[in-house]
């Protein structure tokens, strides 16, 4: 039987990416224009469409929680959620690319409030 704490703790880490890609792929302005502009700034303008980018990383997402929230697979899922959080961080959170010291700094907390979650989700993987 899981503890109650981790029980509680898989479904809370789930909530994120489950909302998260429903969000992505119920609404395709939600993350086409952090596509574009990572393509942009990047130099990857032979990427395939932000829309298909947007929504196979939304798809992703929501399998990961999923399997977390209910704990199926629960390692595979961490890791699944880690990896797909990392290009949502790097282009949505990219403040190093700001000049604007507020919104850097903004932008700097959002940036490492993923960092912590792809921490939280990797010691996930490894303890359940």
């Amino acid at each position: 039987m899981v503890h109650p704490v981790k029980f509680v703790a898989r479904g809370m880490l789930g909530a994120v990416f489950i909302t998260g890609g429903l969000n992505q792929l119920k609404d395709q302005t939600y993350g086409a224009p952090m596509t574009d502009a990572a393509k942009e700034q990047y130099g990857l303008g032979d990427m395939p469409d932000s829309e298909l980018l947007v929504k196979l990383n939304g798809a992703g997402m929501l399998a990961a929680g999923v399997g977390l929230a209910l704990g199926i697979k629960p390692r595979r899922a961490a890791l699944l959620a880690a990896a797909l959080l990392q290009p949502t961080n790097i282009a949505g959170h990219a403040f190093w690319t700001i000049d604007d010291p507020q919104r850097a700094a903004a932008q700097r907390n959002q940036f490492m409030a993923n960092v912590a979650i792809t921490g939280g989700l990797l010691y996930a993987a490894t303890d359940f």
